[in-house]
């Protein structure tokens, strides 16, 4: 029980799977009645508690006259799967550590996992998991200091409008922040806030990506800016509305990732680059005129797609709940899912990632395509099923694959792994296989596309704070 709750607790769910199996061996559980007192304000806190069942109630005592018996005040309830204490013994020496407030047991008792001075001990004698929960520490203060500055911001803007100029301010956070999105999104906020004459829209910048630990961020902005890797459930946050990729660079890139597959540009370059001009078979490609390509999902992109590929003079086929008269007029014949495995040498995954689209590619699909067939994934990556993708190149079911999406991406793509580890096997697996060339979810990453987006969102904001709302927002989503 001590290791399930630590996967859920907060604090240490995001600690590596060793680091709490031995946190799970030397924690004790105690089991108490209602108003048994654990910790006292003001004396040293020597252990942490996580609580399973019942719950804890933390009250500081209210000043009184003299003569006159203490009272306390609750300042919180601590519910199951919270911790209480685990700053005061992480952070700093056990017995330095002083009580902010009195913790007792709730009116229906409690049931808690209580460690001390072990977990100092577990740490010292081990510098990995010492630097797991600095780490931690530095995320939480971080996190609390941007909460302090955002509380500091509002507070200070109590009309919310500008000292220069008396326009109305209208803030906007952006997360999961890389240099190229300040780089494109600042020229346009200042040429936009330098057309307007009543609004200034004033842009925050993290680096984070949006969740259910860093959503507090936002608070005192009037909107949020996300990307692709940001979560934005109905815990988290209501979803406004958001710009469109470009679809031809989306498109473009599909054929780009063909063509390296197939012709094997990019091992062709790493030889060159090395001196080595010899051919081998290593390097030997196919024709794509006169192939038969597969397009699975004849949206926007898929059709575009489907005009570029008539420049090779393919055969094409398609698939789609609903056809397209356009793909129809370039020479496409839709047919079933089964006779595009069947017959294609190439196929497109372009479809959105929906229950019924999931693992389109799976291991029961693998009988029944075109022995070499070569594979391109732009869309999502959860339309591949990776263990049955490996399975396929490695019997050579399937010839190659070009990705520019992963199932598991969200941890990995847009950081900077090259001086760590890389912890997810089958990721490793994707990047160490010479027939599968992958890019980091980059088909929509062109100049034109950039500016799309962001004069979208400019647009999105302005819409916004216009006054329009729900449906009546043109770029609206939901």
């Amino acid at each position: 029980m001590a290791r399930q709750l630590l996967d859920n607790a907060k604090w240490f769910e995001r600690l590596s799977g060793p680091l709490k199996d031995e946190i799970s061996k030397i924690l004790q559980p105690m089991e108490v009645d209602a108003g048994h007192c654990f910790v006292v304000e003001g004396e040293g806190i020597t252990q942490f508690m996580i609580v399973e069942s019942g719950s804890l109630i933390r009250s500081k005592k209210v000043a009184t006259p003299e003569g006159e018996e203490d009272t306390h005040v609750t300042v919180d309830v601590i519910s199951p799967m919270r911790t209480t204490g685990f700053l005061h013994v992480a952070g700093r020496k056990s017995e330095d550590g002083k009580a902010f407030a009195t913790v007792k047991a709730g009116a229906e008792g409690a049931k808690v996992w209580a460690c001390g001075e072990a977990f100092n001990e577990l740490l010292l004698a081990n510098p990995n998991y010492a630097l797991e929960v600095i780490r931690l520490l530095s995320q939480f203060t971080r996190r609390e200091t941007k909460l302090i500055r955002a509380a500091l911001s509002s507070a200070s803007k109590r009309d919310g409008n500008d000292a220069a100029g008396g326009k109305k301010v209208f803030k906007v956070l952006c997360y999961d922040t890389v240099s190229w999105v300040k780089e494109n999104f600042e020229p346009q906020v200042k040429a936009f806030n330098e057309s307007q004459s009543d609004v200034h829209v004033k842009m925050s910048y993290t680096q984070d990506r949006l969740d259910m630990n860093t959503a507090s961020y936002a608070a005192g902005y009037e909107a949020v800016c996300l990307f692709v890797n940001d979560t934005a459930d109905a815990n988290v946050i209501q979803v406004l509305s958001m710009g469109a990729y470009s679809p031809y660079a989306v498109a473009e890139h599909a054929v780009a990732l063909l063509m390296s597959v197939n012709r094997k540009t990019h091992a062709a370059n790493t030889r060159v680059k090395m001196s080595n001009f010899t051919l081998d078979s290593g390097l030997l490609g196919m024709d794509i005129h006169g192939k038969t390509v597969g397009v699975m999902g004849t949206g926007k992109i898929g059709q575009i797609l489907c005009r570029i590929l008539t420049g090779f003079s393919a055969n094409l086929l398609a698939y789609d709940v609903f056809e397209s008269d356009d793909v129809k007029s370039m020479g496409g014949k839709y047919v079933s899912k089964e006779e595009i495995y069947k017959q294609s040498d190439i196929i497109f995954l372009m479809m959105p990632l929906l229950p019924q689209t999931k693992h389109t590619i799976n291991s029961d699909v693998l009988p029944l395509l075109k022995p070499g067939v070569l594979l391109i994934n732009t869309s999502r990556g959860g339309l591949i099923d990776t263990p049955a993708l490996m399975e396929g190149i490695q019997s050579g079911i399937i010839g190659g694959a070009g990705l520019d999406v992963y199932e598991n991406e969200g941890q990995y793509f847009f950081q900077d792994y090259s001086g760590r580890s890389i912890e997810d096997s089958t990721l490793v697996s994707l990047l160490g296989n010479n027939k599968i060339v992958m890019t980091a979810h980059q088909a929509f990453f062109t100049r034109e596309a950039i500016e799309k987006i962001v004069s979208t969102t400019i647009e999105n904001l302005s819409n916004y704070n216009s006054g329009l709302r729900g449906k009546e927002l043109p770029n609206s989503i939901c």
